[in-house]
């Protein structure tokens, strides 16, 4: 899937018009994010599971920090012409290619048709796996609550009308650096205690502090209070890329982990599609308030909800 990838964003950069490059860079993204459910079974097979947490976080330490790098050298290079888009396609074409190089040096077993299903039966696990269903449930209440309020920060910085209007300096240092910092700072942590805790304990710690992110950002306009938030958030998503990345195999059969984390990525896929539009829908009717007292009801919601089953047996396990 890597090299697919990398070959598909040959094609896109060596197309010469507008509907090329759209199909080949989207095309090229759907292969990306099969990795997916594909290294979920490479973690479950090669990590032990006390010590998944702790093993994931330099990745994502390195996976943040190359984020930050990237973004500085993109925007360095468009700044200075449109043109030189094409050293970037370069650069995520090598890169792409170099992921694939080194995950067929991991160690790992053909998925198994016994097993894998096809997308159907791997729907249908929302329903029979009762559990798995009401956590999928609690997750999407979640991820909306957190998404419908990204895009709306930016509003809420940029425009004159709510009082800031920050210029685009502060808006990337407050949106990008900070969090990022945060996440960068933190992750070694919450994969320890990934590891240690109750999976429900470590879910809803990174949700409080995904909510008092949220409430400390759209009720100031002080800078300071907002730089506060925005490492509250860089906190919580630091813990949230790991359990989102393998929560799945604290309840999934070994041999069926891809299956459930293939649902979980559609799911998160959907909402991600659909929480602009609900955010700016929400806005056009009340103000950033009213679209954070939303976001903050529905993670209030899902914390709930995660607490419900929080003695399931099959946490135990």
């Amino acid at each position: 899937m890597f090299a697919l990838a990398a070959l598909l964003m040959v094609g896109a950069t060596a197309g010469q018009s507008l509907t090329i490059f759209t199909i080949f860079i989207i095309t090229s993204q759907m292969a990306t994010v099969q990795q997916g459910p594909l290294m979920i079974l490479i973690y479950s097979e090669n990590y032990p599971a006390d010590e998944r947490g702790k093993r994931m976080t330099t990745p994502f330490i390195l996976t943040a920090s190359s984020m930050i790098l990237f973004s500085l050298l993109g925007g360095w290079l468009l700044d200075r012409s449109i043109n030189y888009y094409h050293i970037l396609f370069v650069i995520m074409v090598f890169s792409a290619a170099a992921c694939g190089w080194a995950t067929n040096r991991i160690p790992s077993t053909p998925l198994s048709t016994e097993h894998v299903g096809n997308p159907w039966q791997n729907f249908s696990l929302i329903w029979k796996d009762k559990l798995f269903g009401y956590l999928l449930g609690s997750w999407m209440l979640l991820g909306l609550g957190n998404l419908i309020t990204f895009p709306i920060r930016v509003e809420y910085l940029a425009s004159p009308e709510h009082g800031i209007n920050a210029d685009n300096a502060t808006i990337a240092f407050l949106l990008v650096v900070v969090p990022a910092a945060g996440r960068i700072l933190s992750t070694k942590v919450w994969g320890s205690l990934f590891d240690k805790l109750h999976f429900i304990t470590t879910r809803n710690l990174l949700n409080v502090f995904f909510l008092l992110g949220i409430a400390c950002f759209f009720f100031t306009k002080n800078i300071f209070i907002l730089t506060i938030a925005m490492i509250l958030v860089g906190l919580a998503t630091g813990g949230g890329k790991i359990i989102w990345s393998l929560w799945v195999t604290k309840i999934a059969p070994h041999e069926k982990v891809s299956s459930y984390m293939s649902i979980h990525m559609a799911l998160t896929g959907c909402r991600g599609t659909m929480a602009p539009f609900i955010g700016y829908w929400i806005l056009s009717n009340s103000a950033p308030r009213g679209v954070a007292f939303v976001g903050m009801l529905l993670i209030f919601v899902a914390i709930v909800l995660f607490e419900c089953v929080r003695h399931n047996k099959r946490f135990e396990q």
